[in-house]
């Protein structure tokens, strides 16, 4: 727990608990649960999307792993973060990477050639962090992954490769992660939306929702994060690398300084993994996508803050949606259906307790 000590919480069913053998067990159930797969997720429609890697990016992808690709990944991570279940600091693997650098080579070079590698290698330790001072339930902790490093370097090269291009496959309108864009520019676009709202005097009026997306990393399916993968294009090896990094996972928890039992999910990314967000920006692309589609067809009428300006639609911060539309009842009822159809098939769950709206409303003209 990172030096956080747990003495009691509430348990799910609501009841106190101060036994630490009890909350060890329920804590483990928990979230053997939140990463398990329920059966319920829609498959989504096959297809393409929109944009899709160029052959280029394939090409820069699979090309054979080099050694100095290796050791770039390796010197690039902090020396003395946590370990992970194989108990190796980063620093280790740099003071002797005279000794070690082949064999780390050989075995991020055979990742990429193969799809896979030694399971063991993507066993995790899930530390939980408080997300305030007195965390009453397991709901108030937000769970950290510790990989161990000899997976976060095969996930550090791929990132490597793959980040240059990810401007070219995911929409402006997405700002988190990628290269050359900066969160604050949409924080700049929805101040200027709001103003636009609060100032202007037309008839039809405008709404904007705040949406969270609950527990997002840890809910993502599989087989839809698979689907959207395939449908941008990416090489199949790539594609087993990634899948194989997940579904090869063995998680244990700390709990108050100890390991408890191990378990496997079905679902979910790893907050910690270096690869994670660029997958979960990946998948949040295809409910992008399907609201491009209701733009386009004329079912989503979205917000114009000027005259000759873009229309805009949403705006995406890492797990945050932020969507515009005009506020009409036929519209609030496409938005409806188009965030059902995405949860359905992503596994994502909108958090309606922590999500916003604000209307605009409309003003009669003389009034």
């Amino acid at each position: 727990m990172c030096g956080y000590k747990v003495h009691g919480l509430n348990l799910p069913s609501g009841i106190w608990c101060n036994d630490d053998n009890i909350l060890k067990d329920e804590v483990v159930k928990y979230f053997k649960e939140l990463l398990s797969r329920d059966g319920e997720v829609r498959v989504g429609s096959d297809g393409d999307c929109r944009t899709r890697l160029s052959d280029d990016a394939r090409r820069v992808l699979t090309k054979p792993i080099s050694k100095i690709e290796v050791y770039e990944a390796l010197m690039s991570m902090k020396s003395y973060k946590a370990p992970g279940p194989a108990g190796f600091q980063r620093i280790f693997f740099k003071m002797f990477w005279n000794d070690v650098g082949d064999d780390l080579w050989h075995l991020v070079k055979n990742a990429f050639e193969m799809g896979s590698f030694d399971v063991a290698t993507t066993d995790t330790l899930l530390v939980l962090i408080p997300k305030g001072d007195h965390p009453t339930s397991f709901t108030n902790f937000r769970p950290i992954s510790l990989c161990n490093v000899t997976y976060k370097i095969i996930a550090k090269v791929l990132v490597t490769r793959l980040r240059p291009f990810l401007n070219d496959i995911i929409s402006p309108l997405q700002s988190s992660f990628i290269s050359g864009r900066s969160t604050k520019d949409n924080a700049i676009i929805l101040q200027k939306i709001i103003y636009h709202m609060n100032k202007k005097r037309k008839k039809k009026g405008d709404v904007v929702f705040k949406l969270d997306l609950e527990k997002a990393y840890d809910r993502v399916d599989w087989g839809f994060l698979k689907q959207t993968l395939i449908m941008f294009g990416f090489p199949t090896s790539i594609i087993s690398l990634i899948m194989h990094s997940l579904a090869s996972t063995l998680i244990s928890l700390l709990w108050n300084g100890s390991k408890t039992e191990s378990f496997t999910p079905s679902c979910g990314l790893r907050q910690g993994d270096p690869l994670s967000p660029y997958l979960f920006v990946l998948c949040m692309e295809r409910l992008g996508e399907m609201i491009q589609e209701e733009v386009r067809v004329g079912r989503w009428l979205p917000l114009q803050v000027s005259a000759n300006g873009p229309t805009i639609s949403h705006l995406f911060f890492a797990d945050d949606v932020l969507l515009f539309a005009k506020s009409k009842p036929s519209k609030a009822r496409v938005i409806n259906k188009i965030l059902d159809d995405f949860c359905s098939i992503s596994g994502l769950k909108v958090s309606l307790d922590k999500s916003r709206v604000k209307v605009r409303k409309t003003t009669r003209r003389g009034g």
